[in-house]
């Protein structure tokens, strides 16, 4: 799957379900794009918290998994490990 690809997926899903995503998913999404395409299209890859809130501008930790848990529930992120601590 390309970058056009998961960007038309994500907003056929967004527009299909306007009142479950809101810009923070997005935002998270596509910063997560970005880090796979960075580590070129890795299969596996860590999403370091605190480096993850200060990108995207979050100062909750309970938003950022809200919004992390969210993009799995909707099918767009799998989670292969979880982390140990909530600083991984």
């Amino acid at each position: 799957m390309n970058g056009y690809d998961l960007t038309r997926t994500w907003y056929n899903y967004k527009f299909e379900n306007p009142s479950k995503v809101k810009a923070k998913h997005s935002d998270m999404f596509f910063y997560i794009v970005d880090l796979w395409n960075r580590l070129a299209q890795k299969k596996e890859f860590g999403l370091p918290t605190s480096i993850t809130m200060e990108a995207l501008g979050i100062g909750s930790f309970n938003t950022y998994k809200k919004t992390l848990q969210d993009l799995i529930d909707f099918g767009f992120i799998n989670m292969v490990l979880e982390s140990k601590n909530q600083h991984q």
